[in-house]
């Protein structure tokens, strides 16, 4: 019989620079506050090439993939036609699916 090996809990790691930046972007944080929390909270990161990567990183986000998008909202209405009908909430069942609808027509 195979023991059962002990699982670790370990603390997650600090977020790299670039995932921290953009979560900063991500909740309004203008380019000067995150400079000066990239400066506070990664004192040894290059703030230059951060950016830089930051820039890249949106720029690609920027240029999805049609299908990609549509497969994503698709699953994610999915996941709220799911929800609201556990809830009850047949309604908001019908608005989805009038939404899915409408996503698959386009």
């Amino acid at each position: 019989m195979d023991e059962i090996s002990e699982i670790t809990v370990t603390t997650p790691a600090e977020p790299p620079p670039v995932e921290a930046v953009i979560e900063w972007l991500l909740t309004g944080a203008s380019e000067r506050q995150v400079k000066e929390a990239l400066a506070q909270t990664y004192p040894d990161a290059n703030c230059g090439a951060v950016m830089t990567t930051v820039q890249q990183y949106l720029a690609q986000a920027g240029q999805p993939n049609a299908n990609s998008v549509r497969g994503w909202a698709l699953l994610s209405y999915r996941r709220l036609y799911q929800e609201m009908l556990r809830v009850g909430d047949y309604n908001g069942c019908r608005q989805v699916v009038k939404e899915i609808c409408a996503l698959v027509k386009t």
